[in-house]
């Protein structure tokens, strides 16, 4: 009875210590680029998976390679093992847990590039790394291996917008998404294969062309912009930041908001106009005509435009001066009137746009 006993309290202390040894995210973060992994059986995904799983276990990697047969979403994973194709897949079921995906492509020069994705989620807040490592049959080895992808900078500052790391099960490009509002929209950023590396292809920002297409109507200058480059910026820091959009001379911008699934131009430049920003806005200013210049400007919460407001001067050839006339929402109102909500803006405030292209 006490060698039953012992026995069990060394399988259940085996048991505990194997749950201990499963490596968390931030530690493969911090450490996978300065080690390299020897002793790789093949080139086949699920020997790389598993020459991987050796040196930084997880436990969705651990658990595919002890039954490696796809279960179709049966059970607390959703499995996908395509030797074929190099892809392999354990997603873990429901709001939290860790999931992992790992492919393989064959290089020009007889190595394989293997990327591996590790993924925890928390409700909607999920984390993400990408790894890529070098396979050199001769050698056997693994050797960790930067490029474009792993030195990708997101767009946002914070966690709250999350990028995601599609690799690939069919074909051979990377998908790169980074979500906004709330998740309803991503912008996809493709990487094509060349052979040897994965390089930057282009740009989608899901969901928002079409309805673009479908607001412009009204504003027939932008039909043939061409706008080639994007920015993120959270005008009303409300965690939900908007799409400023230009032609690639900068003449011609505009600056979105999609709020459930709803697109608002707030504000639009052509060459003879720009932007200011203030505290609680976007203007527009320029000119309208000989002698005539204007502002309009635009309050902005939680993605929202709550107030217009539009100054105009104007020459006057009679008086040898200047008049001056507000409108806020589209009424006429008094100077003093309008030269109140005019302040309601705050202070100025310098953006300096860091464009990405579109391509």
């Amino acid at each position: 009875m006490r060698k039953i006993l012992a026995i069990s309290i060394l399988c259940f202390s085996l048991l505990t210590a194997t749950a201990q040894n499963f490596t968390n995210i931030e530690k493969i973060n911090e450490g996978w680029d300065k080690k390299t992994i020897t002793g790789v059986k093949d080139g086949s995904i699920l020997s790389l998976a598993t020459a991987f799983n050796k040196v930084w276990p997880t436990r969705p990697t651990t658990d595919l390679l002890k039954n490696p047969v796809s279960n179709d979403g049966e059970g607390d994973y959703e499995i996908i093992v395509d030797s074929p194709n190099g892809y392999v897949s354990a997603f873990e079921l429901g709001d939290d847990g860790e999931s992992f995906s790992a492919c393989v492509w064959k290089r020009n020069n007889g190595h394989r590039l293997f990327a591996y994705v590790f993924q925890r989620m928390h409700g909607l807040s999920i984390s993400q790394i990408i790894l890529f490592y070098d396979y050199d049959p001769a050698k056997a080895t693994l050797t960790p291996e930067r490029n474009e992808l792993t030195n990708f900078a997101s767009s946002f500052t914070t966690d709250y917008h999350p990028l995601t790391y599609q690799l690939p099960q069919k074909g051979k490009d990377v998908v790169v998404n980074e979500y906004f509002m709330n998740w309803y929209c991503s912008i996809a950023h493709n990487y094509k294969w060349d052979g040897m590396n994965l390089k930057f292809s282009d740009v989608k920002i899901d969901k928002f062309d079409q309805m673009r297409r479908m607001y412009s109507d009204d504003f027939d200058e932008f039909e043939d912009s061409d706008f080639t480059k994007f920015m993120l910026y959270d005008f009303d820091d409300d965690n939900n930041p908007e799409v400023w959009l230009s032609s690639q001379n900068e003449e011609y911008q505009a600056i979105y908001s999609i709020v459930a699934g709803e697109v608002q131009m707030l504000s639009a430049t052509y060459f003879k106009t720009n932007f200011s920003f203030y505290e609680n806005g976007i203007c527009t200013s320029g000119g309208c005509g000989t002698g005539c210049f204007y502002t309009q400007g635009v309050m902005l919460n939680e993605s929202k435009v709550t107030r217009t407001c539009e100054e105009f001067q104007s020459y006057n050839f009679e008086t040898d001066g200047i008049d001056v006339s507000y409108t806020i929402d589209g009424q006429e109102v008094s100077v003093e009137e309008g030269e109140k909500m005019f302040k309601s803006l705050g202070n100025s405030i310098e953006i300096t746009p860091k464009f990405r292209a579109i391509k």
